[in-house]
């Protein structure tokens, strides 16, 4: 795996480089993917939502996200230093005996990693119109890299937060909220569709100097539901998006609003309607990268399920570049933290990026 993982970033390097020998920075935003299993199938607020090729042109991209979740509060540690259990999993004995001496807290586990590959094809119209659809891969269960964070935990001094007392490459959920509780603490494992969303967006026209967008999202139950991919809801969502500067130093930013459909769940789960606010920022670096940013706020599907930080608002951002290749392409690579959010999302994630923006047929 070791091996691997070096191969890949030598080519993502290799690729990065190569692609700085074209000129001048790509247009195209090309928004980071939110690979959030809590959120991600809940249609959170999202960049590729306001994407606006010119009329007649067409922009396709593929963007590859890792993420890595380790959130629980102290319970299951301390019950698993107690039994002995050290390096083992979480045992449903263990959350009984939980449930039983802390039965008015709300505790939860949750440790899980995977992939979510999204498939983006915009369409611009006249009128500043253009159409965005969006369709997920999704995989629970690897590439087993909980180490990364280990080792970047020691190295910075933030300590492994119990990590070391359960195994590697885990995938367990347990949330307890203020009536029941849902357990997953084997069988999330799996890939396949997670659920497709089509949006539209369109101008709103110049106002304190900047430039406005409209966007309506809906988002189809094509993912299995009651696994992570799938909600099993048809969820719909309204945004505004307001994007200040030009060319290639931009700041945008976008809320929104979704409301999820009562007939769809989270593992079981009703949800909540959910908000979010987003934030986005590119400048030049030389004359051919561009250095992009964003940070985002969300709020939990399962607010009215636990009181607990799994149901609070959640903070999150990205960093990274973004490189043209030659023929109207670009590749983008970025990293996401959770630094300075204590709500459930990933603790880090790893994104790559590639896209290409066709010229408009006539």
């Amino acid at each position: 795996m070791r091996r691997r993982w070096q191969i890949g970033a030598g080519g993502i390097v290799a690729f990065i480089l190569a692609a700085v020998v074209c000129s001048g920075q790509t247009d195209s935003w090309a928004p980071v993917s939110f690979p959030d299993p809590l959120r991600f199938s809940s249609l959170p607020v999202s960049g590729t939502e306001v994407l606006a090729p010119a009329a007649g042109q067409w922009e396709v991209s593929t963007a590859l996200g890792y993420f890595n979740v380790w959130q629980r509060t102290w319970h299951t540690a301390r019950v698993h230093q107690v039994l002995g259990l050290a390096g083992k999993p979480l045992t449903d004995g263990e959350i009984k005996i939980l449930e039983q001496n802390f039965p008015h807290d709300q505790f939860y586990h949750i440790d899980l990693e995977g992939w979510r590959n999204d498939f983006v094809v915009s369409r611009g119209f006249d009128g500043g119109i253009a159409a965005t659809l969006r369709v997920p891969w999704v995989e629970i269960g690897g590439p087993h890299w909980d180490a990364i964070a280990e080792d970047f935990h020691a190295k910075v001094g933030l300590g492994d937060m119990a990590r070391d007392l359960f195994p590697r490459g885990q995938s367990t959920v347990y949330v307890r909220g203020t009536d029941g509780a849902v357990e997953r603490l084997s069988g999330l494992e799996g890939a396949g569709i997670g659920d497709v969303s089509l949006s539209v967006t369109g101008p709103l026209g110049p106002w304190l100097g900047a430039e406005h967008h409209w966007a309506v999202a809906v988002e189809a139950p094509t993912g299995e539901a009651g696994t992570l991919r799938g909600s099993g809801g048809w969820d719909t969502g309204v945004r505004w998006f307001g994007t200040w500067g030009q060319g290639a130093s931009q700041f945008r930013a976008g809320i929104g609003y979704s409301w999820l459909d009562p007939a769809g769940s989270w593992l079981g789960v009703r949800r909540d309607n959910i908000w979010g606010a987003l934030l986005e920022a590119r400048a030049p670096l030389g004359r051919r990268v561009t250095l992009r940013g964003s940070a985002r706020f969300d709020s939990s599907p399962l607010a009215g399920f636990t009181d607990s930080d799994i149901g609070a608002r959640s903070f999150y951002w990205t960093v990274g570049i973004l490189a043209p290749v030659a023929g109207g392409a670009w590749v983008g690579f970025d990293l996401g933290e959770n630094y300075g959010s204590n709500a459930e999302v990933p603790d880090f994630s790893l994104h790559l990026q590639l896209g290409l923006r066709f010229p408009p047929s006539h």
